[in-house]
């Protein structure tokens, strides 16, 4: 066997990682990791705010690769038809932990995206604050699976600006990833 997972958990635990998951992504799968993940955090001595924010950042990135991953299993006789697939990373990073989420998505989604979060990543937390307020008194169009307020909440509760990167995979798309720290 070429792959020692050993050496893949030993690996984890060097660079810090409390959890890591990959494979396709539920409400339920959210629920019970989100659950597993406060208590690993009680575990970690983390403080309840700090707890709170880490959580919601899980969850917000966990809710972009259900709404936007374009890797999915399909099952017909499912009443909803389909579990969307991504990565997802929490672990501490000196004294802070941090959530790393990627997914596959079109090319096209790239400028949308990357304009979004270079725009956020430079706002103080007074402008997110104001831009948050603001996105959501707007109507959100028909296709629309959301308002746009998820990368601003991240930012929000972001301790240090949010980074992301988006790995050319093919002409059509590309893996996006996404860190918080906090």
């Amino acid at each position: 066997m070429q792959f020692s997972l050993h050496d893949f958990y030993k690996d984890l635990n060097r660079k810090g990682i409390i959890f890591c998951f990959s494979g396709p992504i539920s409400q339920d799968v959210i629920e019970g990791i989100g659950g597993t993940l406060r208590q690993k955090m009680e575990m970690e001595d983390a403080d309840l705010n700090t707890t709170q924010k880490v959580f919601s950042i899980f969850v917000e990135q966990m809710q972009n690769i259900v709404n936007y991953s374009v890797d999915r299993v399909l099952k017909e006789d499912r009443r909803d038809g389909e579990l969307r697939i991504g990565v997802l990373v929490v672990g501490r990073q000196n004294s802070h932990f941090y959530v790393l989420c990627g997914n596959k998505i079109p090319n096209d989604d790239v400028g949308p995206i990357r304009e979004q979060l270079n725009t956020i990543r430079d706002m103080n937390k007074d402008d997110l604050k104001s831009l948050f307020r603001e996105r959501r008194k707007k109507e959100k169009s028909v296709d629309a699976k959301g308002a746009g307020l998820g990368f601003i909440d991240i930012a929000r509760k972001a301790t240090y600006p949010i980074e992301f990167d988006f790995t050319p995979l093919d002409e059509a798309f590309v893996f996006f990833t996404i860190k918080a720290v906090i």
